[in-house]
């Protein structure tokens, strides 16, 4: 936990101001013979000076954290902090109320402010110790959580990202396998196909998201392969408004889809089918529609790996803001529609 950032010093300002402010207005209405300012004196320097010792007990969160078989030691240092904690607290606030009581109009000697704040800030000093060290391991706990989790969600994103390439290239190279003694150039022309897109499966670094552009060309690729693989007619037709053209994706989003048209719509004895990407956006949203002309969506059917992989990314990726859905079209064939946040 560090302040190493002016935002977090301003906040860190403002709450110590309000905390203060708070303080000495209730200190006011307790006892309002002395005037406001007074009040205003006394419990904002002492809430300003415990904000300057704040990263110093952040700083003591990060190295003595409660953890199993060390908890007795991490309370023996807060004991040590504490005692620390007051003999600062006072020496700052001690500073700080010699150096601006006249603006109050008060005027103590200094000998008399020093045996006044050092014995009687101590008790308090103790108390606001405990509420402010324990507010930084609950925050310094929040966040450890959250990126455990974080961390977490981006390892089932990257496995989930990394089924598609096994899955594809496998079902490939079965393909390649089963034809290289028949048709040699066939199976040459296909290695050379699945090489390219390999190529630019990996070069894609692992990111999540890429832009429309580079999905869309893999996906030209990916249906050149299945046309040579499948020795069958497919035609793409991909359209996309000239307002969507600078959206990004997920990576390999539309495989699975153009790969559950193929395999699904055309069924055993079709010799061709239409596919169409349509891209658009509507009402801040990216709309991605993937159609086929082929036999239809059979809802009884189980999800394969393709399109579980599909709902599974966006929900890591955008949970509740995407929305994925896959039926029958009215004119004939499957319409699978992919909605994104833009």
């Amino acid at each position: 936990m560090t302040f190493k950032r002016p935002a977090a010093w301003i906040w860190l300002f403002a709450l110590f101001t309000a905390i203060g402010a708070f303080f000495g207005l209730h200190s006011y209405l307790d006892n309002p013979g002395s005037s406001l300012a007074v009040h205003l004196y006394y419990e904002l320097t002492g809430s300003w000076s415990a904000m300057l010792l704040v990263p110093a007990m952040g700083w003591l969160t990060q190295v003595a954290p409660f953890s199993r078989g060390k908890i007795g030691r991490t309370l023996a240092i807060n004991l040590a902090g504490a005692a620390v904690y007051t003999l600062a607290h006072s020496s700052l606030e001690l500073l700080m109320r010699y150096q601006v009581q006249g603006i109050v109009g008060l005027h103590y000697a200094l000998p008399e402010m020093v045996r006044y704040t050092y014995i009687s800030e101590a008790p308090g000093d103790i108390v606001y110790y405990s509420f402010i060290i324990s507010s930084l391991y609950l925050i310094r706990y929040v966040f450890a959580t959250r990126e455990v989790e974080a961390q977490l969600a981006r390892a089932q994103l990257e496995n989930l990202r990394l089924q598609l390439q096994p899955h594809f290239l496998f079902n490939t190279l079965n393909a390649i396998s089963s034809v290289m003694y028949e048709d040699v150039a066939k199976a040459d022309r296909m290695l050379a196909q699945v090489s390219d897109y390999m190529r630019l499966v990996l070069a894609s670094g692992g990111v999540e998201e890429i832009s429309l552009d580079e999905e869309l060309r893999m996906e030209r690729m990916y249906v050149d392969i299945m046309k040579t693989r499948l020795d069958r007619n497919l035609v793409l037709d991909v359209r996309v408004a000239e307002d969507a053209r600078d959206v990004t994706v997920p990576f390999m989003l539309l495989q699975p889809l153009l790969e559950n048209s193929i395999k699904h719509g055309m069924g055993s004895a079709r010799t061709s089918i239409e596919l169409g990407i349509e891209v658009a956006r509507r009402n801040g949203t990216t709309v991605i529609s993937v159609s086929d002309n082929g036999l239809g969506f059979d809802a009884s059917r189980p999800q394969g790996i393709g399109l579980s992989n599909v709902v599974a990314r966006l929900a890591y990726l955008y949970g509740s803001r995407a929305h994925f859905e896959i039926a029958s079209s009215e004119g004939g064939g499957t319409l699978a529609v992919v909605s994104l946040p833009c």
